[in-house]
């Protein structure tokens, strides 16, 4: 299965049978910047960051790997009432030449579960690439400060809070009966200061979409480096991603594992150090 997400970040939830898209919504914007840090301006760190996401996206579109999905859904105490584990053959393919990503996500299953009858669950799509809110297209669409920095076994990195400018081209939107409604995020990343290569990202709501039923959405990715030593190379690469959702009523949450990654030009597998992506922040 293959999908075009205009910007990568895309949430499908099925209800009852109707799907809800979270797709992408483009146009120019001009560029807000916030705060400068303690090791450069801020804007220095953003732009080391655009840089390694341009990057990124060439060394996505460079491998393929294994994707290892969880899909939870919980009763109103907590306890989950359904809970489905598939795994796929995962890639992102790059299209077009313009300044705006246009990215193509393919899905082919080798173990594919199915809910229960009457159950509805969510279907999550492209935060692996949810970085790409650095990315310079889209930068200009958020105002960024720069908060205390992080320390994670011996390594210290930026901490950079961003919010999304209503209005302004986002990476999401949610598509609801044929419309399409901008998915105005908010949160902090975790990026190295010297390379401006992103760690971790997390992100929750800055605008209420309680009008469209969305009472809470959430989301935390982690990356890793992946070595392909016969080839003298190390990429950072998506590791997990965690998405959830809450309405009035009802409670999701979706754990994607992105292991197994190799080069399409070579048969050697390579594993994600799964360690250093369980370390939070202290």
């Amino acid at each position: 299965m293959m999908s075009r997400l205009n910007a990568i970040l895309a949430l499908v939830l099925l209800c009852g049978g109707t799907p809800l898209l979270m797709a992408q919504d483009g146009a120019n914007a001009a560029t807000t910047s916030g705060t400068v840090g303690s090791a450069g301006s801020l804007g220095e760190l953003l732009s080391r960051a655009g840089t390694s996401v341009t990057r990124f996206l060439d060394h996505l579109g460079e491998v393929t790997c294994s994707e290892e999905v969880l899909q939870e859904k919980f009763n109103p105490k907590g306890k989950a009432e359904e809970r489905l584990q598939s795994t796929y053959d995962y890639l992102v393919l790059q299209q077009g030449q313009g300044s705006e990503p246009t990215l193509f996500e393919a899905r082919q299953a080798t173990k594919e579960a199915h809910a229960k009858k009457g159950v509805s669950l969510l279907v999550s799509n492209g935060f692996a690439t949810e970085l790409l809110i650095f990315h310079p297209y889209y930068q200009p669409s958020y105002t960024f400060e720069r908060l205390q920095d992080v320390h994670i076994q011996s390594k210290t990195y930026a901490q950079i809070h961003f919010a999304h400018v209503k209005g302004r081209p986002t990476p999401a939107a949610l598509q609801l009966r044929g419309r399409d409604y901008p998915l105005s995020l908010a949160g902090t990343a975790l990026i190295d200061p010297t390379t401006g290569v992103v760690h971790r990202i997390s992100t929750d709501l800055e605008l209420s979409m309680e009008d469209l039923g969305i009472k809470r959405f959430h989301s935390d990715v982690e990356y890793a480096p992946v070595g392909f030593p016969q080839q003298a190379k190390t990429y950072w690469l998506p590791a997990q991603a965690t998405v959830e959702v809450n309405t009035l009523k009802q409670h999701w949450k979706n754990v994607h594992r992105f292991t197994g990654y190799h080069l399409f030009s070579v048969s050697t597998t390579q594993q994600v150090d799964v360690d250093k992506i369980k370390t939070k922040d202290q």
